[in-house]
């Protein structure tokens, strides 16, 4: 309060106003939004690549196998399954971690290959990355 009656606060200064290339000036947040993005963020036009540019657009599009590229062994899967937290709450797919456990040990190559199938497949369920 003292701040406040003695003026002593600090003002925040909001970007509201934009000169735009025409020479106007944008109306509006939402205008001065737009017109910051269309100057900031170059379009993407694969039609003007360079060669370079073409070779780097190839790469993304293959996936990445080099030579260290291995699959999970069963002694990895077994060591990460036991070192879930048993007293932690099951996920939304309300596995605890004592089944996963269970599950492992009972069929422990049926595991191991659905985790490698995960890896070769580069995907991951979505719900399997949510916390715990």
């Amino acid at each position: 309060m003292y701040k406040l009656a003695s003026g002593k606060t600090q003002k925040t200064v909001a970007l509201t106003t934009l000169k735009t290339t025409d020479g106007s000036k944008t109306a509006n947040m939402i205008d001065t939004l737009v017109c910051m993005a269309e100057q900031l963020i170059p379009e993407d036009n694969p039609q003007d690549d360079t060669d370079h540019h073409k070779n780097i657009r190839r790469l993304t599009e293959q996936p990445i196998k080099t030579m260290d590229d291995r699959d999970f062994s069963q002694d990895e899967v077994r060591q990460i399954i036991e070192d879930f937290n048993s007293r932690k709450a099951p996920g939304p797919d309300g596995i605890t971690s004592d089944i996963l456990t269970f599950v492992f040990k009972s069929m422990l190559k049926t595991v191991t290959s659905i985790y490698n199938g995960c890896l070769t497949r580069w995907y991951f369920p979505k719900e399997w990355k949510l916390p715990r």
